[in-house]
């Protein structure tokens, strides 16, 4: 029997970023993980990581979103594709391989127009435990070569900014998503309403006529 220690946040958000990677460190440390797969729209939380966790021995790799969705112009900055480089971090923005497990994120919001498909109904179950993300990012890592099948990581994902959600993985080929493997829980905010309302408050003034 083990017995590990799991951070509840109470609502998710990015204010949780700096406190989830100090908690990262000392788990990665503690079961040897050796890299990290961090989620990051624009860059700067993956920048943050790999900062904060310069020197540990602990490989980085930065996963983008896709550009262009869901706001017009939205891409990763590159700037902090440099930065994380310069840092000894990989960076996955790859738009062949890496986009096709994008279907995962964008079937849920379609799914009127494309019917209850099984991936549609796997998207939505994972975004219902709040580790849709953090399950996308090792899949999209892997596809494009920066994880090996079976390699043993740790994904951090937020609340649609920051931070505030990490998971261990083993990690897998996305045409492989059912054999993914999930192990430990390191940290998960228990909602996500606040974050989701604000989220959406957003989508909606960047929609509206200028």
């Amino acid at each position: 029997m083990q017995t590990r220690r799991i951070v509840y946040f109470e609502e998710g958000g990015a204010e949780h970023t700096d406190a989830l990677i100090d908690i990262v460190r000392e788990a990665a440390l503690e079961l040897g993980v050796k890299k990290i797969v961090v989620a990051s729209t624009s860059g700067d939380s993956a920048v943050r990581v790999a900062e904060k966790l310069a020197g540990t021995g602990i490989a980085i790799v930065a996963v983008g979103h896709q550009s262009g969705f869901p706001v017009a112009g939205q891409r990763f900055k590159g700037e902090n594709a440099e930065r994380l480089r310069g840092l000894g971090a990989d960076v996955c923005l790859g738009a062949d391989v890496c986009l096709g497990t994008d279907v995962l994120t964008n079937s849920i919001r379609q799914r009127e127009r494309l019917g209850s498909s099984p991936l549609s109904i796997i998207t939505q179950m994972l975004s219902t435990l709040k580790m849709k993300v953090n399950v996308e990012v090792v899949l999209k890592a892997t596809d494009d070569g920066f994880l090996a099948p079976g390699e043993r990581v740790i994904s951090l994902a937020g609340s649609h900014a920051g931070l505030d959600t990490a998971i261990v993985f083993e990690a897998q080929e996305s045409a492989k998503i059912l054999d993914l493997k999930m192990g430990e829980i390191i940290a998960i905010p228990l909602s996500r309403e606040k974050s989701d309302a604000e989220y959406m408050r957003r989508r909606a003034a960047q929609a509206a006529p200028q």
